[in-house]
């Protein structure tokens, strides 16, 4: 649920969430930080400072970090759907415009913290603030090599509304991902 509390079995420490508000450096220092630790670096924006301090400013987008007492382990930024055809359209076709829709851009969770049920908490968070925003709609275009697409469809099973296999995400190194719409 989201807004709960979530035990780390090993530490016993608390993994939480938190919604960002506007722009600041330590917020983009985290976010910064976890795209390293997270993805290879081709898959890393070549403009990273620039482009989240715009996200950040960007009071239309949801930015969630998780947190494990005061560390920050976790993000989710989620965006307007629309807002991402442009770019997007050129390595889908099938992206097609949806309004009163989030599209989850990004989830980054440290490797080392992995398993422990925090990208579930990311995306319910985000699902609770666009509901907050009278949005129940979403989209991602999920990896499949990692197994977020499962995640995904496991957390909103019998909510799932589309579902398409796409063979060579380029913004993916060329891995196989499926682009998934669900609703809350």
């Amino acid at each position: 649920m989201p807004g709960k509390e979530m035990q780390h079995a090993e530490r016993n420490s608390l993994i939480e969430t938190k919604k960002l508000t506007g722009y600041s450096e330590k917020y983009l220092a985290d976010i910064l930080m976890l795209e390293k630790k997270c993805f290879p670096a081709e898959w890393q924006y070549e403009d990273a400072p620039e482009y989240y301090k715009k996200m950040l400013e960007n009071p239309e987008n949801i930015n969630i970090f998780l947190k494990e007492d005061a560390e920050t382990i976790g993000y989710l930024l989620a965006r307007p759907h629309d807002s991402e055809i442009e770019e997007l359209k050129k390595y889908d076709p099938g992206f097609k415009e949806k309004v009163e829709t989030f599209y989850i851009e990004t989830i980054q969770v440290l490797p080392k913290k992995k398993g422990l049920g925090g990208g579930k908490k990311l995306l319910l968070s985000a699902c609770e603030e666009a509901g907050k925003l009278g949005i129940w709609k979403f989209s991602i275009h999920a990896r499949t090599t990692n197994g977020l697409n499962a995640m995904v469809k496991k957390i909103f099973d019998g909510k799932i509304t589309e579902v398409r296999e796409i063979k060579n995400w380029q913004p993916g190194g060329g891995e196989p991902y499926e682009y998934l719409e669900w609703e809350t």
